[in-house]
C-alpha cells in the first residue's frame, strides 16, 4: 500500500499572538485534518502525520529535515509519497490530491 506522509508543525506565533511584526507559522489542526481527509477520501493509501517540530520524529526523515533546515517553516507542510517529496508549501487539499493522483497514475477528475 502507498503511504502519504504529511510533515507539519503546529501553528505558532513566534513574536506573540498580538505582534504586528510577523504572522503565524505552521498549520492549524483544521488545515491538516482537511488535507488528511481529502487524501484518505480520494486515494487508496495510508496517511501519516509527522510533527516536524519534534526532532525525534525527524530522525528517520533526514532529507525532509534538511529541506526544512534550508528552506524554513514556509516549506511546510511537506507532502511525501512513499518517501519521495512531492509537495512543499501549503496546497489546497484538492491541489494536493490532484498532484498525488498524477504521481500514482490515478485518473484525475
Amino acid at each position: 500500500m502507498n503511504t502519504v506522509t504529511i510533515f507539519m508543525i503546529p501553528q505558532q506565533f513566534p513574536c506573540g499572538p498580538d505582534s504586528s511584526c510577523c504572522g503565524p507559522i505552521g498549520q492549524t489542526a483544521e488545515e491538516i485534518a482537511a488535507l488528511e481527509q481529502a487524501i484518505r477520501t480520494e486515494l487508496p493509501c495510508e496517511v501519516q502525520i509527522v510533527d516536524a517540530s519534534l526532532g525525534s520524529n525527524m530522525k528517520h526523515h533526514l532529507p525532509v529535515a534538511r529541506l526544512i533546515q534550508s528552506m524554513g517553516a514556509q516549506a511546510l507542510p511537506i507532502i511525501a509519497l512513499n518517501g519521495e517529496v512531492v509537495s512543499l508549501g501549503n496546497p489546497r487539499p484538492e491541489e494536493a490530491v490532484s498532484l498525488l493522483k498524477s504521481k500514482l497514475n490515478v485518473e484525475v477528475s
